[in-house]
C-alpha cells in the first residue's frame, strides 16, 4: 500500500494508492472540530487519517482517553513524517476486526470514501460495529453522519 502526503497551497493532501483519501482544508479542520467538541470520556476512533480529530480531541477537556485502530501503519509513519507528532494511543488493527471487552464513551468513524449515498453501507457496516463497542449512554460520532442517518430513517 502506498501512502504519501503532499502539501499544496499550504494545505495537506493524504493520497493512499493514488486515491486522494483526506485533507486539512479549513472546511475539513471545521468538520473534525465539531465533532471532537461533542465527544467525552473514552474515545475510540476508526482511522487515523492525517489526525485532525485526535489532535481536536487533546484540546477537550471532556475526553479522558484516545485510542485510534488504523489498520495501515503507512499512515500512522508518514503522518509522523510530516507531522512530528502522532495524538493518543495507536491500536494497529482493522476496526471490524477489533475485538475488546473494554467500552467506549464515545466511538468516532470517518472511514468511508465520501458523504455520498453510495457510501451508505459503509456508514451502517461502521455503525453495526461501534455500537458494540460502545457503552450503554455512549455517542457515536461520525463524518457525514446527519446525512446517512437521514438517508436510513428516508429508506423506511
Amino acid at each position: 500500500m502506498q501512502v504519501k502526503i503532499i502539501k499544496q497551497n499550504g494545505y495537506n493532501f493524504l493520497w493512499i494508492d493514488n486515491y486522494l483519501w483526506m485533507w486539512d482544508i479549513p472546511v475539513e479542520r471545521k468538520v473534525q472540530e465539531k465533532i471532537a467538541t461533542e465527544a467525552y470520556g473514552d474515545v475510540l476512533i476508526a482511522g487515523y487519517g492525517l489526525g485532525l480529530v485526535q489532535y481536536y480531541l487533546t484540546k477537550n477537556p471532556k475526553v479522558k482517553s484516545i485510542t485510534t485502530l488504523e489498520k495501515n501503519e503507512a499512515v500512522v509513519r508518514e503522518v509522523h513524517r510530516v507531522y512530528k507528532k502522532i495524538y493518543g494511543n495507536i491500536i494497529n488493527k482493522d476496526f471490524y476486526k477489533f475485538k475488546t471487552k473494554n467500552k467506549y464513551d464515545c466511538v468516532i468513524g470517518d472511514i468511508w470514501e465520501d458523504i455520498v449515498e453510495d457510501s451508505l453501507n459503509d456508514y451502517n457496516r461502521f455503525l453495526r460495529k461501534a455500537k458494540l463497542l460502545i457503552k450503554p449512554k455512549g455517542k457515536i460520532l461520525a463524518w457525514g453522519k446527519e446525512f446517512f442517518d437521514y438517508l436510513n430513517t428516508k429508506s423506511k
